[in-house]
């Protein structure tokens, strides 16, 4: 697993990110949102390629100044790499990033309903209403360990 910012992420990794969010969130998903919202461009990028250099895991995290908050985001994992720990070791090493980086910054997450028992398994807790996005219900979460 690495992590890079946007300037850092060559032509491909982008590419290859953005084809698997669209596959997972999109097209398997059902999902229609504006999955490009103008925040790739100040976040830290967290990709695992398998050993044929394909990527099957990703997420994403941004820091928020004016809240001191850090938001987990995007975090997909190819059809082919779920069920496997890859889910648990890209939160696990985000987690230790975000809290070097930001160790008094608040994370928070929006988890889709059906994968909120994963995060909480974490140290997550919902707040707020569930709400629907992209005709999937979501929930805040924020990181309580």
């Amino acid at each position: 697993m690495y992590t890079k910012t946007f300037g850092q992420l060559t032509k491909e990794e982008l590419y290859a990110l953005l084809k698997l969010r669209q596959q997972v969130f999109i097209v398997e998903q059902n999902s229609i949102y504006c999955d490009l919202d103008d925040y790739d461009q100040e976040a830290i990028h967290f990709l695992e390629c398998d050993p044929q250099d394909r990527l099957i895991a990703y997420a994403r995290y941004r820091y928020i100044p004016l809240n001191d908050e850090v938001k987990i985001e995007r975090v997909v994992l190819a059809q082919q790499a779920r069920g496997l720990g890859l889910g648990k070791s890209l939160l696990v090493t985000m987690l230790q990033d975000i809290q070097g980086e930001y160790p008094e910054a608040k994370i928070t997450l929006s988890s889709q309903i059906d994968a909120a028992e994963f995060y909480q398994q974490l140290g997550f807790v919902e707040f707020g209403e569930v709400y629907d996005d992209g005709g999937i219900m979501h929930v805040g979460m924020v990181y309580m360990p």
